[in-house]
């Protein structure tokens, strides 16, 4: 079995390819999309003032689907944070009043186990996560 450290990279790495995912294939076509329609602004705005209001209409896209990634992200991030919490909590509470160098070395791998043991979890959770994802990118 990989170390606590090798655990815990694995999900970093697993979110990155994500979060790549999520751009190239959902993000970037709706980015081309808004880049091209504010291109025709530049050609057909009569002035300034209408050229910002249709530039604006542009971004609305990209703005809403980026904010639907953003949200998702942040509340699985804020569920493996609050795992990691956890662990935190209990190796806290598994040192005696006065720990010895023995106690504290104890709780600190407890806490490392239990933080990879955390990260392991939400990787397995990654798929589902990019699925509804996609699917609200969808409905956007």
């Amino acid at each position: 079995m990989a170390g606590p450290e090798q655990r815990a990279d694995s999900l970093r790495q697993s979110m990155e390819k994500m979060v790549t995912r999520l751009d190239k294939d959902n993000l970037r076509p709706v980015q081309k999309e808004s880049y091209l329609c504010m291109a025709q602004c530049c050609d057909n705005a009569a002035g300034p003032a209408e050229l910002q209001q249709c530039a604006n209409r542009c971004e609305q896209g990209v703005h809403v689907k980026h904010s639907i990634i953003q949200s998702a992200m942040a509340d699985f991030q804020n569920r493996v944070q609050r795992c990691v919490q956890r662990c935190q909590d209990a190796a806290q509470e598994s040192l005696p009043i006065k720990p010895s160098e023995k106690d504290i070395a104890r709780a600190q791998d407890k806490l490392a186990n239990c933080a990879a043991d955390c990260a392991q979890e939400y990787e397995r959770q990654i798929p589902k996560l990019e699925k509804s994802i996609v699917e609200q990118l969808a409905r956007a």
